[in-house]
């Protein structure tokens, strides 16, 4: 018996010396993203700059690296970069799923977790980059469910039926905005038989020579940046944002919040992206520190209408908008 009981002392001990061993190791995470400065990723860069505060004290060192929105060949080369140090974890968006799936191998072999934040890898969990989860928004439903709203709105306002959407990518060929804006198109068809085309505008400046020659638009779908320039536009072509045009967008800061508020805006989809840059960092730690729990796909959009406006509008204020 008391053979027993020392034996079962000692794996205690052992085991304990093991878990303290395991948190106080020094682990080091790359996060890489296709951010440039500006509105949305300056709250999505505070994010990972919490989380970095935040792990630092338990031991993890965190090195974010960020290349252009539009610069594909540079998030490549600046992934090769990270894959090259070796971390000990990658949270990475995934801007272009066949070629960083190459450069991602040698930690995929290695066994190295890695989280996807902002955008995915759109194809089947079997054929996909095996990523441990993705944080951000759904892209096979935000345009859907932002249709949805606008035509809620609609229906409780007595608004009219829309008849011609303008929706309006700001990245050329981005999958994730040819999703948005498409769902969101068909949508709006399915009920109101309303048509729609889609065009690129990457600086906010195309609505007036588009309004030119399309005077029929009522709804106007765009980030929120290039929404919230609109409206001038359209007043300035005699038409009123909220009554004659519904405007609605992708993405939410102070500005457009107010917009929204206002009226001017009648909904917008936040994708909540200081979550995106906060949570996967931190669930690397839990995973790799507390006995491999993960989650599976954690989406962080939300609805963002007259009714809600204030309160998140007060997080804006805040920096996490």
């Amino acid at each position: 018996m008391r053979k027993a009981s020392i034996a079962l002392s000692l794996f205690v001990i052992v085991a304990a010396t093991a878990v303290n061993a395991q948190s106080s190791k020094k682990l080091t995470f790359y996060y890489v993203d296709h951010g440039t400065p500006g509105m949305f990723w300056s709250v999505y860069y505070k994010g990972i700059e919490d989380a970095t505060r935040m792990l630092a004290p338990l031991g993890v060192e965190v090195k974010h690296l960020e290349a252009g929105e539009v610069d594909f060949q540079g998030k490549a080369e600046t992934l090769q970069q990270a894959v090259a140090a070796n971390p000990d974890g990658l949270v990475t968006s995934i801007g272009d799923p066949k070629t960083y799936e190459s450069i991602l191998k040698p930690l995929i072999d290695k066994g190295v977790p890695i989280m996807a934040a902002n955008t995915e890898d759109p194809r089947p969990v079997g054929e996909r980059i095996p990523y441990l989860a993705y944080y951000g928004e759904d892209t096979s439903t935000s345009g859907t469910a932002l249709a949805d709203a606008l035509i809620a709105d609609i229906k409780e306002s007595g608004g009219k039926k829309p008849g011609f959407a303008l929706l309006v990518t700001p990245v050329a060929g981005s999958p994730n905005w040819v999703s948005r804006l498409k769902l969101f198109g068909e949508r709006l068809a399915r009920e109101y038989g309303t048509k729609s085309e889609q065009v690129t505008d990457t600086n906010g400046t195309i609505m007036s020579s588009y309004l030119q020659r399309h005077p029929n638009v009522d709804v106007v779908c765009a980030f929120e940046g290039e929404a919230h320039y609109y409206l001038s536009a359209l007043r300035a072509a005699g038409k009123v944002p909220g009554k004659d045009v519904y405007v609605v967008c992708f993405n939410v800061g102070a500005s457009s919040l107010q917009d929204i508020k206002d009226g001017t805006i009648t909904v917008g989809y936040d994708e909540q992206q200081y979550l995106q840059g906060f949570l996967p960092l931190y669930d690397l730690y839990l995973y790799l520190t507390r006995y491999h729990v993960h989650p599976v796909r954690v989406i962080t959009g939300m609805l963002v209408d007259r009714h809600n406006a204030d309160s998140v509008l007060k997080g804006a204020l805040m920096g996490y908008r």
